[in-house]
């Protein structure tokens, strides 16, 4: 297990490169190579991907503001931005000066899952030349951590998919420093890790700066090549840093808040890494509870076989050299420790049986903790470091026996990846139609129409009575789809985070308007079949038409839509008759 002195050798440059390429054909062998064009969206028409590209839809028609990312027009008039449709704050950003040339159907999520992938592979060579000088070996080492599960595992929300930070920050731990130099320019590199991080996805941004300051106290305190003062201002600027780009993307400081109740439902089981949760087709489904997907964290059947395989024979022959190596890097063990417990949060459970429940001891620090309520994608980093254990152990097992550990290792890779059920269903990229309004009558919107608004307004996960309605969970798309076309605003979303509060003032507000017939000249209303008698009432003030099944209204005011409405009228309920039940 002890780190290779010349990690580079005659193949360093290129092998890293073929762990990029190894990203790049697991994507496509996963079914995704039509994910690939950006202008293709329909892969994308459901759970979170949709959330993200609509999200991205309307920043880049959005003018700019701050916070960085804002997005007036989605969700109007809440605070949104794309770091809460999770939009992927940097690329939406670096696209944005640029969307006057882009197609307006343009995503950039397949893509962006391709360069994951490929990062991945590449960092899971470097990391693996630590170990071996062989570049057959580094390339399986670099398959293993393209093929984690908890990666592909997470392909259905593309931000967090970015995992290759911690394999990265692991290289970077494990990365011999023979000057204080080498140690600047490792915490140059957490920096930099961090930076990206934040403005990717919080969680993400936590465990790179948790392992970051594993990193920094290893350089202080083990190797000693900073001192405590250095190693301060180092820790500084980090959180500076970090805490400047939550600020700039609206993470921090809006009106938007994390709420407490549901931290320590989303956790991980303490089973996590051996559990399979349905993903392999030959080991069993350990128990666990059905909100406990977040935690995620199982190796894989290669892994696991690997595991086994590297650690037969007596403890006496390994432990020593694993106890040492241990003791070397204790710093980056007790965070990944941290980590792990933050994973199983306050209700630690066993095969999803209760073993110790501390919610009590935590509740004063709930105002932080509860804000990462899916505490269990914490794992992670144990996952990471479990598996770079793993493969560290059978290079040096096997260190005699190169031919061995290559031809264990091959075997390995082909077990995981042959035990990857998506590899055979293609789930993730099995064609998921854009939600798209297509009847001809919505050609006849001008552009005195500025709004779309939904009554009541449709905020997925909100639980306010007043947005309560019979749409659809995921109407929203279709509405938010039109009026991006249209280059309308809309009320109504899904955000990765919301204000109740807010939300019923909003709605409360609405809900007056509508009450007293205060409706706006250039608003397009979606209106909830139960609440359309709010509108009837108002008499020959406003027109409402059946348009794809939706009950559309507009004031009176002469328009081609107001005359298309006029065409397929709403008729009003019938009063009941004598006789019949109320």
């Amino acid at each position: 297990m002890s780190v290779v002195n010349n990690t580079e050798g005659r193949h360093g440059r290129w092998v890293p490169w073929v762990g990029a390429l190894l990203g790049v054909l697991w994507l496509i062998a996963l079914g995704g190579g039509r994910a690939l064009d950006p202008t293709y969206l329909e892969w994308l028409g459901w759970g979170d991907l949709a959330q993200h590209v609509l999200g991205w839809m309307f920043f880049r028609d959005a003018p700019w503001g701050f916070p960085l990312g804002r997005t007036p027009g989605l969700m109007t008039p809440l605070t949104m931005t794309v770091g809460f449709s999770d939009s992927n704050p940097w690329v939406s950003l670096l696209l944005k000066p640029f969307s006057g040339w882009l197609p307006r159907d343009f995503q950039f999520i397949g893509p962006w899952l391709a360069l994951c992938l490929a990062l991945q592979g590449f960092m899971g060579a470097k990391l693996m030349a630590l170990f071996t000088p062989r570049a057959s070996q580094q390339v399986l080492g670099a398959a293993f951590f393209v093929l984690a599960p908890v990666l592909t595992h997470r392909m259905g929300h593309d931000t967090l998919c970015a995992q290759w930070v911690l394999t990265a920050l692991l290289w970077l731990h494990l990365k011999p420093r023979t000057n204080s130099q080498a140690a600047w320019r490792s915490l140059g590199g957490a920096l930099l890790l961090n930076a990206y991080a934040a403005g990717t996805h919080p969680y993400l941004a936590v465990m790179v700066f948790a392992l970051s300051l594993a990193l920094l106290i290893t350089t202080v305190r083990t190797e000693r090549w900073l001192t405590w003062r250095q190693g301060a201002a180092v820790s500084g600027v980090m959180s500076l840093v970090v805490l400047t780009l939550f600020v700039a993307f609206g993470y921090v400081g809006t009106d938007v808040r994390g709420g407490t109740s549901s931290f320590g439902v989303y956790s991980a089981d303490m089973l996590a890494l051996i559990n399979p949760m349905g993903w392999s087709r030959v080991l069993p489904w350990l128990p666990s509870r059905v909100e406990q997907y977040e935690g995620f964290g199982y190796l894989g059947t290669g892994v696991l076989a690997l595991a086994l395989l590297a650690l037969l024979g007596r403890p006496s022959s390994w432990w020593p050299q694993a106890r040492m190596q241990v003791k070397a890097r204790l710093p980056l063990v007790v965070m990944v420790v941290l980590l792990s417990l933050l994973a199983f949060s306050t209700r630690m459970t066993l095969a999803g049986q209760d073993v110790l429940t501390m919610r009590k001891v935590a509740d004063p620090l709930m105002p932080i903790l509860g804000v990462f309520r899916a505490s269990g994608r914490f794992i992670w980093p144990l996952h990471y470091f479990a598996l770079t254990a793993i493969l560290a152990l059978a290079m040096w097992r096997w260190r005699r026996y190169p031919a061995v550990a290559t031809t264990v290792m091959l075997v390995a890779v082909i077990a995981q990846a042959a035990d990857t059920a998506q590899l055979w269903t293609g789930e993730r990229f099995q064609p998921a139609p854009w939600p798209r309004l297509r009847a001809p009558e919505w050609e006849s919107l001008d552009s005195s129409y500025r709004h779309v608004v939904l009554f009541p307004p449709s905020i997925r996960d909100a639980d306010v009575p007043c947005v309560k309605s019979t749409f659809a969970l995921d109407d929203y798309l279709l509405w938010g789809d039109l009026a991006y076309r249209k280059r309308m605003t809309t009320n109504s979303g899904y955000a990765a985070r919301i204000n109740e509060k807010h939300i019923a003032e909003v709605c409360s507000a609405l809900t007056n308007d509508v009450e007293n017939g205060r409706l706006a000249d250039d608003a397009l209303y979606v209106v909830d079949a139960p609440k359309l008698e709010l509108f009837q009432r108002l008499g020959d003030r406003v027109t409402c038409g059946l348009v794809e099944g939706f009950t559309v209204c507009v004031t009176a005011r002469e328009s081609h839509f107001r005359e298309t409405l006029l065409r397929t009228p709403v008729r009003a309920p019938m009063p009941p008759t004598a006789g019949s039940p109320p």
